[in-house]
């Protein structure tokens, strides 16, 4: 292979082409914090001047105005020439969005957005030239990825390509990197700080990597408060070469460099801190801006949130709430826990090559204190994200690289598999979450026709499964709107499950589009297919049909639309058939219920009990399989004659195409009397039928009716 094409320069290349597709499938402020650090950015552009926080202001950098300034002076330095006026209105706020949940099947919007990839000018012109600057930031990270492995293990050149590899096609750090956000600035300062290191105890003090050295810490601690972590860690280093070598004056150059450096280059930001907020970090003004934790942290909350920073080192995206694959988080497990036996195995191995065995505990030693220093951060207020110990990601991957390399895990194939996902994930787990509802030219024959106008838009059909839910399900349902003329506004929509009560069992509320699509925005004459899955309770209970209540309203005013008929005349309200709910403990039976022999009626319905008092006939039912039908309870008082003198015909509340065997239900009837009986005794007789067809279900008695009980009417 040529030189100019070493497995150093095809991961490069691959990393840049994959992150400008990142750039692309992720618009402008929907990345992690992208909104405020570019309103950081913004601030200095406008003002000439660094952001000063006022806790219980709202501004448009929020907690992100405490962080070290180099990253956005740099930022601000290359965006200066562009017209920033429209910033405010790109950055709308979407009123739903639902940020840091990933189960969230709608609104993962941060903001509101004309279409997903706006002109290239003004603010939008901006956030891409930043990027395009944080994917340099990102290449630089994973060449001096591949150089800091090449140092740890120069005997096995798989490690540097598998270090690399693992860094480039992270999906999560390609992400990072084709975003606006400080730590890309951090974090290839911390990797070339970790490659000059390894440098440092390979061949010692020299004046100019002295140099080197104290400006990168500089310049890191002046980029992120994480970019402090690798300092005593070089310093422990240059202690080691100055007790190896024997080289006093080669240390106190070197820590003399370090200290001089850091006071000229970042000083003044700590000191301005002190002056503003009268502490060194500006970490207790930053907790309170951003908002403290509100409960106790605990080892158990650490292990609860583990999950979800486990997720976010590899793939969790958008506001913190749009996943990938859950198997390629597995994989990356399985991955991670070969690498660290690896390491172990290695380690044993190497056990007498005190060198090795320095530059490795070196490292380990930096990942230990980054995560303490995560771990101290996310117990003053929620940032439980793996992403942020992408400032020492030379260190882990390397270890992580060699381990897996001890254990022959071949470096090629798994660099190539990684950067197969990589480029899928854009298009299957991100790019989707915001694209525009599809524009239809006529509704699809799937659809269930309905009418309902709510201003310029029509409700012409809907779509949704014909099923029975439970407690923490979710009910998909598709709307189709008919636009008559754009709102001059920007409306909401609310989808509620409600039971045959109208007890609220789930909702969403959005704008339409899942968040995605403004009706000041849409097109007259389209149809637009609308997709939506309404979260159901966990605590809800009951046995009922299920409907969704659909209806429109204007947030900041929230005056509801009222929806009208074909005719124009108002609707009360708008119920979309969506099948039937069951939760929570059957229902309870009155205490003085009579038992009765089971009677079981077509296969389907048995009779348990029953109970008749003031009128009113109570049947307790346990389901004995899946009826094809929804069947109706007769209830007939019968004279001598066999005349009917009285009824209380009436379906269960749950249909009963969607009972279960096993299930058990009560079914109430009121007894009607059309005409005041005879007094005498009188015989209650009770069946089922189809009201389709008024066909009855077979049981052991005459025309099919079970004779209940008596009743005297006096």
């Amino acid at each position: 292979m040529p030189k100019a094409w070493s497995p150093l320069h095809i991961v490069l290349i691959g990393f840049v082409a994959l992150a400008l597709i990142y750039a692309w499938a992720t618009p402008i402020f929907e990345a992690s914090d992208e909104l405020w650090h570019f309103g950081v950015i913004e601030a200095i552009v406008t003002t000439g001047e660094l952001p000063v926080q006022v806790v219980g202001e709202e501004t448009a950098w929020e907690q992100e105005g405490s962080q070290p300034p180099l990253y956005y002076l740099l930022a601000s330095a290359l965006v200066a020439p562009v017209n920033l006026d429209d910033f405010d209105a790109m950055r709308q706020p979407n009123p739903h969005a639902k940020a840091g949940i990933p189960g969230a099947a709608d609104n993962k919007n941060l903001v509101l957005h004309e279409t997903p990839h706006p002109l290239l000018q003004g603010t939008a012109l901006a956030v891409y030239l930043v990027r395009m600057f944080s994917i340099v930031l990102g290449a630089i990270t994973v060449a001096a990825v591949y150089a800091s492995a090449r140092l740890l293990a120069p005997e096995r050149p798989g490690a540097a390509l598998l270090a690399a590899g693992l860094t480039a096609f992270n999906p999560m750090f390609l992400f990072i990197s084709a975003s606006v956000n400080n730590d890309n600035l951090t974090i290839a300062l911390c990797s070339l700080i970790t490659w000059q290191m390894l440098l440092l105890l390979r061949d010692g003090f020299m004046l100019r990597r002295s140099v080197i050295l104290a400006v990168l810490l500089a310049l890191a601690a002046l980029s992120k408060l994480s970019g402090l972590v690798l300092m005593p860690i070089v310093m422990l280093a240059g202690l080691w070469v100055a007790m190896r070598r024997r080289d006093l004056r080669g240390f106190l150059v070197f820590s003399g460099s370090v200290v001089i450096v850091w006071a000229m280059l970042a000083g003044w930001w700590y000191a301005r801190n002190l002056t503003l907020y009268g502490e060194l970090f500006g970490t207790q003004t930053m907790v309170a801006v951003a908002g403290p934790r509100e409960e106790v942290f605990t080892l158990n909350t650490l292990l609860s949130e583990f999950q979800g920073f486990r997720i976010s080192f590899w793939g969790l995206f958008g506001a913190v709430n749009v996943l990938t694959f859950e198997a390629f988080y597995v994989i990356m497990d399985i991955l991670t826990v070969l690498g660290i036996i690896g390491l172990g195995r290695y380690l044993w191995r190497s056990r007498q090559k005190r060198e090795e065995i320095v530059r490795i505990g070196l490292l380990a030693l930096t990942i230990i204190i980054g995560s303490v220093g995560v771990i101290l951060w996310t117990a003053q207020t929620y940032a439980s994200q793996g992403r942020l110990l992408f400032p020492y990601i030379a260190a882990i991957n390397s270890l992580l690289a060699l381990g897996l390399v001890s254990l022959h895990i071949p470096a090629r194939p798994v660099t190539a598999a990684l950067a197969l996902f990589a480029w899928l994930v854009p298009f299957a787990s991100i790019a989707p979450v915001y694209a525009r509802p599809p524009r239809l030219q006529a509704l699809p024959e799937s659809a269930q026709p309905v009418y309902a106008r709510f201003d310029g838009v029509e409700l012409v059909g809907y779509e949704t499964p014909d099923r029975r839910y439970g407690p923490g399900d979710s009910v998909p349902i598709t709307l189709y709107w008919h636009v008559i003329e754009p709102a001059d506004r920007d409306l909401s929509l609310y989808l509620h499950a409600v039971d045959d009560d109208g007890n609220v069992l789930g909702k969403v509320d959005t704008y339409p589009g899942a968040g995605r699509l403004r009706t000041s925005t849409w097109e007259a004459g389209a149809i637009y297919a609308d997709d939506y899955a309404v979260p159901l309770d966990e605590t809800a209970a009951g046995q009922s049909a299920l409907r969704i209540s659909v209806g429109w309203w204007h947030y900041p005013t929230e005056t509801l639309i009222t929806p009208l008929a074909e005719d124009g005349t108002p609707l009360e309200s708008v119920m979309l058939m969506a099948g039937s709910f069951v939760g929570g403990e059957p229902p309870a039976l009155p205490p003085d219920i009579v038992d009765v022999p089971p009677v079981t009626f077509g296969g389907l319905f048995t009779l348990t009990g029953y109970r008749l008092a003031d009128g009113v006939l109570t049947l307790a039912w346990e389901g004995k399989g899946t009826p094809p039908a929804n069947y109706t309870v007769f209830v007939q008082v019968l004279d001598e004659t066999d005349t009917i003198v009285g009824q209380g015909d009436a379906p269960p509340s749950l249909p009963t195409r969607y009972w279960r065997s096993g299930d058990r239900f009560i079914t109430t009837h009121p007894l009607y009397y059309p005409e005041q009986p005879e007094p005498g005794t009188y015989t209650v007789v009770i069946g089922w039928y189809n009201p389709d067809d008024f066909s009855r279900l077979g049981v052991d008695y005459p025309d099919a009716a079970y004779p209940l009980t008596t009743i005297t009417i006096e």
